[in-house]
């Protein structure tokens, strides 16, 4: 199964198309976003998908993000931290504002994955039984180059994936 990761957004609607249009082509059948969507309009882009939603410290209305993604259906989700298994691989999915929250699940020794979002910066790192990462952004690059990320689970390699966009 092979599984998009994005993260922070910030409602920068042209990245997320050309995101998810590359995402489709690589085969990608679920989304999972790490949060700072911001707003629920941006949701709306994920019709289609199946959408696993974490919310972040800009998303503007969480409850309405929520309710938009609830609409979404085909299994879609959204909470303030996602504990799920594919094929057999456990994964978390944190915003990452909370570093409390991410140290756990980063700790426990229950997850394969641990995915996050919150800094903008790419990240690949294994840390005791978990593997680390943050799929970069979408909405404010931090090195200038926007990216998201896909998960293998059945080979559990992780492919970054620059999206490349004209003005918002």
């Amino acid at each position: 199964m092979l599984i998009a990761v994005l993260s922070d957004s910030h409602d920068n609607r042209n990245a997320v198309r050309k995101a998810l249009d590359l995402a489709r082509g690589r085969g990608a059948s679920e989304i999972f976003h790490c949060g700072d969507m911001v707003s629920a309009a941006t949701a709306g882009l994920f019709r289609g998908w199946t959408l696993q939603y974490v919310t972040g410290n800009m998303d503007r209305d969480p409850g309405e993000i929520r309710a938009a993604v609830d609409r979404l259906g085909l299994g879609s989700s959204c909470a303030a931290e996602l504990h799920l298994e594919r094929d057999g691989v456990r994964i978390a999915l944190l915003h990452g504002n909370r570093a409390d929250r991410l140290a756990e699940a980063i700790q426990s020794g229950k997850y394969d994955f641990v995915f996050h979002g919150h800094t903008h910066r790419r990240r690949d790192e294994r840390i005791g039984a978990a593997r680390v990462i943050n799929p970069g952004a979408l909405g404010s690059a931090a090195a200038g180059k926007y990216s998201f990320c896909v998960l293998d689970t059945g080979s559990g390699e992780i492919e970054f994936i620059e999206v490349y966009v004209g003005r918002r």
